[in-house]
């Protein structure tokens, strides 16, 4: 199972019409701005997951939904391994060293915020 953008940017597409919402709203409900928001809307950047985890709050729908690990919108029923979902992404992130938009450095830096903050991702 891999972390597909082009799956998230149409879902979190889809999500923001179904609710009315507009990329500023959003970007303000979620602490960051409305440039961001459109580069997760056209492929261009992935979210951290501190972020993530604020857009599934906002729409009330998991993270597991957003990455395209499950088809289900909904929080209760969708899977509760949450440490696999992480550690999917996790393992994409890590490959990460073919592309060249990101430093071994900002790479490495990924890897050990993923790995310090698993605790809190988990409850997220």
């Amino acid at each position: 199972m891999n972390f597909d953008v082009e799956r998230f940017s149409y879902r979190l597409t889809v999500l923001l019409e179904e609710n009315n919402m507009n990329q500023t709203k959003l970007a303000k409900k979620i602490g960051i701005s409305n440039v961001t928001v459109c580069r997760y809307l056209t492929c261009e950047r992935i979210p951290r997951l501190d972020v993530l985890a604020k857009i599934a709050s906002v729409f009330n729908v998991s993270m597991d939904y957003l990455l395209g690990f499950t088809n289900d919108k909904d929080i209760k029923s969708s899977p509760k391994n949450y440490d696999l979902s992480i550690d999917l992404l996790a393992k994409e992130l890590f490959n990460l060293n073919s592309h060249s938009h990101l430093s071994k450095a900002q790479i490495e830096l990924i890897k050990k915020l993923l790995l310090a903050n698993k605790d809190f991702i988990l409850s997220a």
